[in-house]
């Protein structure tokens, strides 16, 4: 009979013909194997990797979803949107728990923390210290005696936060003596030590490379394992948090090991990064362990201060809250000559009928908005403002936004 014509009886019968394998082996003769050899014995060694943002791997992972349907073509009865759809939800999981795996590992510093003894890389903040200990939202020159404020862009889920730390000048003597460090240095000694998680925000500094400058120019060089370029989103965050930490200097140059500049995927060698970034709008943003801080968008492109302002009463996003009420109704005039603009009520507007640190969110958000356009702004026809506010004057220009202040850990 021809094979192709077996039936299932024969096809049984043969099948139990084959005889059973067995192995005659004692168990401790396959433990000894086992021990002896060397593909068990001898672990491979892992590449170091720093941990990408959970924010940053969704946008990733949506970028890729979106990409697959349409390189299937009409082959496929999937949908972009589909696809988009059910990837977002997978990428929301897989970063769930990739936090989740993160708080329970350690994360690689980078290079700029390796050389540094164990008193230099002791933590600034407390695991207790939290957003909850926000000084102002507004940091004012006035608030400032003894104390050195350092900038710095911190990052949750792809969004960069500016936060302004305020450091103890007996704390700038001890580290620094009678050398008065610019950004860079301060960045170099600062930015290792913070506990960025235990204030709401993602591991992200310092960055994967060493940070250099000279009278103004900063040079960051990137070690060749660095993930900022995984996705748009992840260029986008490390372009941003650059900006908003060395907003004071001149220029930054990003290179790689080589010294050429630093190739990025999707764009090439990355250019110079622009410092000068004209306008912005602040708006209240909710972190995800429930603290809110002020927060810049640069992306709605407003053409003066005066337009700025009033674009601070529109929700542009489900990013960011307004900080001033809608029913607010006020005029802004621009000055003719000096640094002071006038935003005027047009009904009585009491303070009091907000929340306290909702008032205190919008007048500071009001002058970080106008201190982008290197104003000053003095509110008229507004009464019972949070105790430390003088409305009968001009508010000083904010040096930075979301002071806080620091807990040294000796």
């Amino acid at each position: 009979m021809s094979k192709d014509n077996w039936n299932d009886e024969e096809v049984g019968r043969w099948l139990k013909s084959v005889p059973k394998p067995e192995d005659r082996r004692s168990r401790e003769e396959i433990l000894s194997r086992l021990k002896d050899d060397p593909r068990l014995r001898e672990k491979q060694q892992s590449r170091r990797r720093k941990w990408i943002p959970a924010g940053v791997a969704v946008a990733a992972l949506l970028a890729v979803g979106v990409m697959i349907p349409s390189l299937m073509g009409g082959g496929s009865e999937m949908s972009m949107n589909d696809a988009a759809t059910g990837n977002s939800r997978d990428a929301v999981q897989m970063a769930t728990e990739s936090d989740s795996r993160t708080e329970t590992g350690s994360v690689e510093e980078s290079s700029a923390l390796s050389d540094q003894s164990p008193d230099e890389g002791t933590e600034l903040f407390s695991a207790g210290t939290s957003m909850d200990g926000l000084v102002s939202g507004a940091v004012y020159p006035d608030k400032l005696e003894g104390l050195v404020p350092f900038r710095i862009g911190l990052v949750e889920a792809a969004n960069v936060i500016p936060v302004t730390i305020l450091i103890p000048d007996e704390k700038i003597g001890a580290d620094f003596g009678s050398e008065v460090p610019g950004q860079v240095e301060l960045y170099n000694r600062y930015a290792p030590q913070i506990d960025e998680e235990a204030l709401g925000f993602d591991d992200y500094h310092p960055y994967d490379g060493t940070v250099s400058g000279e009278e103004g120019e900063v040079t960051l060089t990137l070690n060749g394992s660095h993930s900022y370029d995984i996705a748009s989103a992840a260029i986008g965050a490390f372009t941003e948090s650059v900006q908003e930490t060395f907003r004071s200097e001149e220029s930054v140059i990003v290179q790689g090991e080589d010294g050429a500049p630093a190739e990025f995927d999707q764009v090439g060698p990355l250019p110079e990064i622009p410092l000068e970034q004209e306008g912005a709008v602040y708006f209240a943003y909710e972190k995800s362990d429930g603290t809110t801080v002020l927060a810049p968008d640069r992306h709605l492109g407003p053409a003066d201060a005066a337009e700025a302002i009033g674009l601070m009463k529109d929700r542009t996003n489900d990013l960011y809250e307004p900080v001033v009420p809608e029913e607010a109704d006020f005029t802004v005039e621009l000055p003719d000559d000096g640094d002071v603009m006038t935003i005027r009520f047009e009904e009585p507007f009491d303070f009091s009928g907000l929340d306290k640190q909702d008032a205190s969110r919008m007048i500071d958000g009001m002058a970080l908005t106008a201190a982008e356009y290197d104003l000053r702004i003095q509110i008229e026809n507004a009464f019972h403002p949070p105790e430390g506010y003088r409305l009968e004057e001009p508010l000083q220009l904010p040096l930075g936004p979301n002071g806080l202040g620091m807990d040294i850990i000796e």
